[in-house]
């Protein structure tokens, strides 16, 4: 079986402008940890000025990579008025991958709160072929459903409209009809062969979007794919920050464990929670994101003034 090459793979990352950076230094770190590769790079967005594209775009071309920019805001501002009020841009971006990258052979849609630590050759090598979607299981998900956790706790202050009063284990299983919630996969890392994603796995996404759910982007690609996806180890999307350690010593004993064995292999490390690295130096793979900062702001910095660096995180 011929393994998909990364070469072959749009990395995607979406940005909202003010995360730029951030994501940016994502691009950085797969740079970093894939230096022999040919890498194909893109961000999705809703208004980078063009002038920052040039040289951005600039930045990331070199012998082995090259940074596509694309503006939807377009297609997101028409597709607003007919979806729930909890639905936000980076939800339009997941579904709307398989559309934009039709051609792509293989699409990587990475978050821009990631970081990757090593080479992504062995995710692609994990990827059936015969597989449209590939993802990771979200521990702290598995955790809530555990303890019967009600949604509308889990919502805050944000508003319930339209949401049930239930638990998380009555939701997954009943508003989002999965027959398995423990393979309730996070959405931050996505592996996406678009040729078998069908058009109409694609409309029920957007069909769906108009209804109310806890974590749209998500959890409605929980509800289409949960029959078409291929769970991935954690080491392909390592979930970690000071609350989710502290909520992942409440896992079953064999996720524990499975869980510790994956913290050693892993390739990329996610921080779901609110506070993110780059604001708090104290959380973990803090120092990790700050080297990758300072090669960026150095590498920046001899194409162009200051005053860039301000634009991307403004």
């Amino acid at each position: 079986m011929t393994s998909p090459l990364l070469e072959e793979t749009a990395i995607v990352f979406g940005t909202d402008g003010r995360d730029l950076w951030a994501t940016l230094c994502a691009i950085q770190s797969v740079m970093n940890h894939n230096p022999r590769a040919r890498l194909d790079f893109h961000i999705l967005h809703t208004g980078i000025q063009p002038a920052l594209q040039i040289i951005l775009g600039g930045l990331f071309q070199t012998d082995h990579s090259q940074l596509t920019f694309h503006n939807v805001s377009q297609k997101v501002s028409a597709l607003r008025p007919h979806t729930h009020g909890r639905w936000r841009t980076e939800c339009f971006y997941r579904c709307y991958l398989p559309v934009l990258f039709r051609d792509s052979p293989h699409i990587l849609w990475l978050n821009n709160a990631l970081l990757v630590t090593g080479s992504l050759a062995p995710l692609l090598n994990r990827f059936p072929r015969t597989v449209g979607l590939g993802a990771v299981a979200d521990p702290v998900a598995q955790i809530l459903r555990q303890h019967e956790v009600p949604i509308h706790t889990l919502l805050g202050d944000a508003p319930a409209t339209e949401l049930p009063d239930i638990t998380l284990p009555h939701y997954t299983r009943h508003h989002l009809c999965l027959a398995r919630p423990e393979d309730y996969f996070n959405s931050n890392m996505l592996l996406i062969r678009p040729r078998l994603i069908s058009p109409s796995q694609i409309n029920r996404c957007f069909t769906l979007a108009t209804r109310p759910y806890l974590c749209p982007g998500t959890d409605i690609l929980n509800q289409v794919f949960h029959d078409h996806v291929h769970i991935l180890p954690e080491r392909w999307n390592f979930m970690t920050g000071k609350l989710t350690e502290n909520l992942c010593l409440h896992l079953p004993d064999h996720w524990k464990k499975r869980r510790e064995r994956e913290r050693m292999k892993r390739c990329i490390i996610q921080f779901p929670e609110g506070t993110k690295p780059w604001e708090d130096p104290t959380l973990p793979g803090a120092s990790h994101y700050q080297r990758l900062s300072t090669t960026l702001e150095k590498r920046l910095g001899r194409i162009t003034p200051p005053l860039v660096r301000s634009l991307c995180s403004a």
